[in-house]
C-alpha cells in the first residue's frame, strides 16, 4: 500500500521558537502550512531567558506580546562584571516604549505557541533523499509508525544547530568559535540578584551567568572553548567551587550541599554557507546560530521567523528574489553580530591573565 500523500505550500521541520512562531504567522496570512514535530526529540529545558525591549516591540508588531507576556514576568535590566571592573548595571527603565523587558520560560511560550497552530503532526522519523531539494518531497513516518509523503513547495529548516535539513542537501556550516555551554539547576541560594541575572567573566576564555528560573530555582551556566585543557572540570558540579574560586559573585550562587547534575551543549557562533537553497529555507539557529555572549538566541528566532513569513509570502506571489534578499540580509546581521563580538571578547576577556 503506497503511503499517504499530503500538500502544503511550506513544511516546517522544529517545533522550537521559531518554527512554530513561522507556523502561526503562515497560518494568519492564510498560507497552508505544515509543522513537523519529532517526538523523540531531546527534551527541552526550563529556560529563563531575557528579552529586551527591542523584542517586545517586535513581538507587539507580529501580534504575539501578549502569548509571551502570558508566560513571563517583567525584567528591568541585567547585571554583569566583566575584567577588573565593578558589576554594570544595564536597566531596561529607559530603552524604547516599554521601559522593561520579558524574563520567559522558554518551554511554557512553546507550549502556549503549539496551542495556537494547527497542522502539526508529530513525526518519529524523516527521510530526506538526494532529490528533495528540487522535488518538494519528503517521507515521513508519524507516531504511529504510519508512512506519509509531504509534497512542499518550501521546506523550513527550523532544527537549531544540528541543521538536520541543510545537512541533508549538504549545505556546510561555519564555525566562528567552539563555545560549550554548562549549566545545572540548583536551589536558589546566595546574593539577591538585582535583576534576577548576572554574568560574570572567571578565565581568559570562560564566563558564567546566574539566572533565577522562579522563586525557588536558579540556573546556574558555564561557558568556555571546546580546547580549554580544564574542560573535564565543566562537566562536573563538584568542582564548580574550584572554577568559580575567583569570581565575586558566582562562587556565593553555588549551594554548600548537593550535587546536581550538569547539562553539555553547543553554544558556538556558526551559520550555514548557504541560507536559503533550492526550496530550502532555514530560520532561528539554523539560520544563525550566536554565541550566548550575546544573549540574541529567541530574538533571534522571532526575528527570523518574522522575516522568512514576509518573504515566503513574496515567493508563494511569484517575487523570485524574496528568498535571496532574505539570506542576504541575514548575512549582513551575522556579519555585524561577529564584529560587535570580536570587540566585546577584546574588551572584556583579553585583558585577563591565568
Amino acid at each position: 500500500m503506497s503511503p499517504e500523500t499530503l500538500h502544503t505550500d511550506a513544511l516546517i521541520v522544529g517545533n522550537g521558537v521559531s518554527g512554530l512562531i513561522l507556523h502561526y504567522l503562515l497560518q494568519r496570512k492564510g498560507i497552508n502550512s505544515i509543522l513537523l514535530s519529532k517526538s523523540n526529540n531531546q527534551q527541552n529545558l526550563p529556560l529563563a531567558e531575557t528579552l529586551p525591549p527591542s523584542t517586545l516591540e517586535l513581538l507587539e508588531e507580529i501580534g504575539l506580546l501578549n502569548l509571551f507576556a502570558s508566560q513571563a514576568k517583567k525584567t528591568y535590566g541585567y547585571q554583569s562584571k566583566w575584567v577588573g571592573s565593578n558589576i554594570i548595571d544595564e536597566s531596561f527603565f529607559l530603552k524604547s516604549k516599554f521601559g522593561h523587558g520579558l524574563k520567559i520560560d522558554k518551554k511554557k511560550v512553546i507550549q502556549t505557541l503549539k496551542e495556537q497552530c494547527n497542522q502539526i503532526i508529530e513525526i518519529n522519523e524523516v527521510h530526506i533523499d538526494s532529490k528533495t531539494e528540487s522535488s518538494g518531497n519528503i517521507f515521513v513516518k508519524n507516531n504511529e509508525n504510519e508512512s506519509l509523503n509531504i509534497h512542499t513547495s518550501l521546506l523550513i529548516d527550523a532544527t537549531g544547530r544540528k541543521r538536520h535539513l541543510l545537512k541533508q542537501a549538504k549545505i556546510k556550516e561555519i564555525s566562528y568559535d567552539d563555545t560549550l555551554a554548562f549549566l545545572c539547576y540548583v536551589p536558589k541560594t546566595g546574593p539577591n540578584l538585582k535583576y534576577g541575572f548576572l554574568t560574570e567573566v572567571f578565565s581568559k576564555d570562560s564566563w558564567g551567568t546566574v539566572s533565577d528560573l522562579n522563586e525557588t530555582t536558579r540556573i546556574i551556566s558555564l561557558y568556555t572553548s571546546k580546547e580549554n585543557k580544564q574542560i573535564s572540570l565543566f562537566k562536573q558540579y563538584k568542582e564548580w567551587e574550584n572554577l568559580l574560586y575567583k569570581t565575586d559573585v558566582l562562587k556565593h550562587c553555588l549551594p554548600k550541599q548537593g550535587n546536581f547534575k550538569v547539562y553539555g551543549r553547543q553554544a558556538n557562533s556558526s551559520i550555514p554557507e548557504k541560507i536559503t537553497h533550492n526550496n530550502i529555507l532555514s530560520i532561528g539557529d539554523a539560520a544563525l546560530a550566536f554565541d550566548p555572549i550575546a544573549s540574541h538566541g529567541v530574538s533571534n528566532a522571532i526575528y527570523t521567523a518574522k522575516e522568512a513569513a514576509c518573504s515566503i509570502e513574496k515567493h508563494l506571489a511569484n517575487d523570485h528574489k524574496s528568498l535571496e534578499n532574505y539570506e542576504q540580509k541575514l548575512y549582513s546581521i551575522f556579519n555585524e553580530y561577529i564584529s560587535q563580538k570580536e570587540k566585546l571578547y577584546k574588551m572584556n576577556f583579553h585583558k585577563l591573565t591565568t
